[in-house]
C-alpha cells in the first residue's frame, strides 16, 4: 500500500552507487523507493528486491508513473543531463550524481529547465551533507578560526582496476570534483590552480589514479587537494579522506577515520562518515529542498564552479603550467 504522504522516489541507474542511495533513502522519513529503472534488468531487479519498489521496463514507464515525485540520476555522466532534462519536463525533481555534466554549457541547459518546470535539479554533492563539514563551514563564516590561511582535502582508497574502470575517469573528474565543490562549500572559488598527475598501480587503464592540485585565493591562502586510487593509508594516523583548514586564531578537522566496519559491498563502504553523506544529502533533499522549498547546500551554480576548477587543473596537469580559474 502506497503512503501518499511520502515523496515517491525512483532511481535511474542500478550500479554500484545505487546501494547506498537505496541505504540513505530507507532512513529518509518521508520517502520511499517508488521504483529502479537500468539498462541491465537483472541489475534494476536487485536493487529493487533489496530496497523496495518496482522495476520498469523503460525510461518513459518511469516518466509516466504519477507516484514518482523525484528521481535520483545514478547513470554514467555522460547520461546525466540528457535523462535529467527528460526528468524535469516530466514535473519531478531531479538529484544528479557527481559529476553533474561535462561541460558547463551543459549544466546551464539544466538550470533553463529547472526554471522552466518549477522543479529543482539538485547536485549529489553528498560529502559536504555530514554535521562536521556543515559546523566546519559556520566555523569559519562567523570567522571563529580568523582569516583562512591553509586547507587540505586528502583521499587514498585503493580501488582495483574493475572498480576504477566503473568510474569512467580518472581521479581528477571521478574524485577530486569531490574535493572542488567542498572546497567551494567552505572556503570559496579559488583564483588559479596547478596540477600533476600520474598512473601508480593502475598500468592497465588509460587515465590517471593520482591526483594533486594546489589551489590559490586572492587573499593568500593556499588549498591543497590530492586524490589516490592506487594505495590505501593504514597507518596509525589514517589519511583515508581527511580535511583540515587553519586559520590565523584556529583550525579544525574532520577525518572520515572517526569509525570503521567490515563491509566489502564496495570502495568505503565501511566508512559510516561516507554512508551519513549520503543520508544527510538525501535527507536534506526530500525534507528542506522538495518539502520546505529551501536551497540546496551545493547549487548547480556551485557544479559549474567545480567542473571549472577541475577543467583548470586538467589544463594545468597537460601544460605543466599553472592555470587561472576562468568564472566568465
Amino acid at each position: 500500500m502506497i503512503d501518499d504522504g511520502a515523496v515517491g522516489v525512483a532511481f535511474i541507474g542500478a550500479g554500484i552507487v545505487a546501494e547506498m542511495h537505496g541505504r540513505a533513502l530507507a532512513a529518509t522519513p518521508g520517502a520511499r523507493l517508488a521504483g529502479v529503472f537500468d539498462p541491465v534488468a537483472s541489475q534494476a531487479k536487485k536493487v529493487a528486491k533489496k530496497f523496495g519498489g518496482r522495476v520498469y521496463k523503460n525510461l518513459d514507464e518511469l516518466l509516466q508513473d504519477e507516484t514518482v515525485g523525484a528521481a535520483h540520476i545514478l547513470t554514467p555522466t555522460r547520461e546525466h543531463v540528457p535523462i535529467a532534462l527528460q526528468v524535469l519536463r516530466a514535473g519531478k525533481h531531479a538529484l544528479v550524481e557527481k559529476p553533474v555534466a561535462m561541460t558547463v554549457r551543459e549544466i546551464r541547459e539544466l538550470q533553463d529547465a529547472e526554471k522552466k518546470s518549477g522543479r529543482v535539479c539538485m547536485p549529489a554533492h553528498n560529502y559536504i551533507y555530514v554535521p562536521s563539514l556543515q559546523r566546519a563551514r559556520r566555523l569559519i563564516s562567523e570567522k571563529k578560526l580568523g582569516r583562512i590561511a591553509a586547507l587540505w582535502i586528502l583521499y587514498n582508497i585503493y580501488h582495483t582496476n574493475k572498480i576504477a574502470a566503473l568510474c569512467g575517469s580518472g581521479v581528477l573528474r571521478a574524485i577530486c570534483i569531490h574535493h572542488a565543490y567542498s572546497l567551494l562549500y567552505l572556503v570559496g572559488r579559488p583564483a588559479k590552480v596547478s596540477a600533476t598527475v600520474s598512473n601508480a598501480a593502475h598500468q592497465g587503464l588509460k587515465f590517471e589514479d593520482q591526483a594533486a592540485i594546489t589551489c590559490e585565493f586572492p587573499d593568500g591562502a593556499i588549498a591543497h587537494l590530492w586524490c589516490s586510487f592506487a594505495v590505501d593509508d593504514p597507518t596509525s594516523d589514517p589519511w583515508t579522506v581527511l580535511y583540515k583548514v587553519l586559520g590565523e586564531r584556529g583550525g579544525l578537522t574532520y577525518s572520515w577515520n572517526e569509525a570503521q566496519f567490515d563491509d566489502t559491498g564496495g570502495p568505503a563502504w565501511g566508512l559510516p562518515c561516507y554512508e551519513d553523506g549520503f543520508r544527510g544529502e538525501i535527507d536534506h533533499f526530500i525534507n528542506r529542498v522538495i518539502r520546505k522549498n529551501e536551497k540546496p547546500l551545493s547549487t548547480l551554480d556551485d557544479a559549474a564552479d567545480a567542473l571549472r576548477i577541475i577543467k583548470a587543473a586538467e589544463r594545468s596537469a597537460a601544460s605543466g603550467k599553472r592555470q587561472r580559474v576562468d568564472y566568465d
